[in-house]
C-alpha cells in the first residue's frame, strides 16, 4: 500500500498559523491558570525569608518585600473580624506589626495568614486559642486571612446598618425628647 503521505503531510501556511496560535493560546491559558493554583510545597516558608528577630533592638524585622507590603488593609480587618481589632492596629500599627511578624517567623505564615490569626486572636484570644487546639487534634482548620464569602459581606451589611440605625435612632430620640432619659442612679 502506499499512500500519497506528502499531500497529506503539506500543510498551508494558514493552517500551520492556525496550529501555531492555537498551541500559544493554550500554553498561556494553562500558565495562568498555574499562577493561580496553590503551590505543592508546603505553605510554611523557608527560613531563608522569614520575618527575623533581632536581639539588638529586640524587634521583629520582615527580610523581603512580600513581608514588608503584603496582607490587607485596615479595611480588610473590620470586614472579616469587626471593629475591635481595627481600632488595636489602627492605635498601635508598630505592636500589631510586631505581632504580624512574629507570627510569621513562628509558624512559617505568609503576611496575608498571619495578619488574619493575628486579628482573630486580637478580637478573641480564647477562642481563637481554643481554635488551633481543635487544629491540633485534627479538627477543622480555618483560613482566618481569607477573604470573607460575598453571602456573608452581605449579612454583615445588613446587620451593620440595622445596628447603625438604632444608635442613631436611640442618640437622636433621647436628644429630642422622644425617648426620656431617666438616670438610673440618682445622686
Amino acid at each position: 500500500l502506499h499512500l500519497n503521505l506528502q499531500s497529506t503531510m503539506q500543510r498551508t501556511p494558514t493552517s500551520s498559523s492556525i496550529i501555531g496560535s492555537i498551541l500559544l493560546v493554550l500554553l498561556s491559558v494553562s500558565c495562568s491558570v498555574s499562577a493561580f493554583a496553590p503551590s505543592s510545597s508546603d505553605s510554611r516558608s523557608s527560613s531563608l525569608s522569614m520575618a527575623k528577630f533581632d536581639k539588638t533592638t529586640q524587634r521583629w524585622t520582615a527580610m523581603t518585600e512580600d513581608e514588608k507590603t503584603g496582607g490587607y488593609g485596615p479595611f480588610g480587618t473590620l470586614i472579616r473580624f469587626g471593629p475591635k481589632p481595627v481600632v488595636i492596629r489602627l492605635l498601635n500599627p508598630d505592636d500589631y506589626e510586631q505581632g504580624v511578624l512574629k507570627m510569621m517567623a513562628t509558624e512559617g505564615w505568609d503576611k496575608q495568614e498571619a495578619m488574619g490569626n493575628f486579628d482573630a486572636y486580637l478580637e478573641n484570644p480564647n477562642d481563637w486559642a481554643f481554635q488551633k487546639i481543635e487544629e491540633k487534634k485534627g479538627g477543622f482548620k480555618r483560613e482566618y486571612g481569607k477573604m470573607p464569602s460575598t453571602k456573608q459581606l452581605g449579612l454583615n451589611a445588613v446587620w451593620s446598618c440595622v445596628v447603625v440605625w438604632f444608635f442613631y435612632d436611640l442618640i437622636t430620640g433621647v436628644a429630642s425628647g422622644k425617648y426620656p432619659f431617666e438616670p438610673l442612679i440618682k445622686f
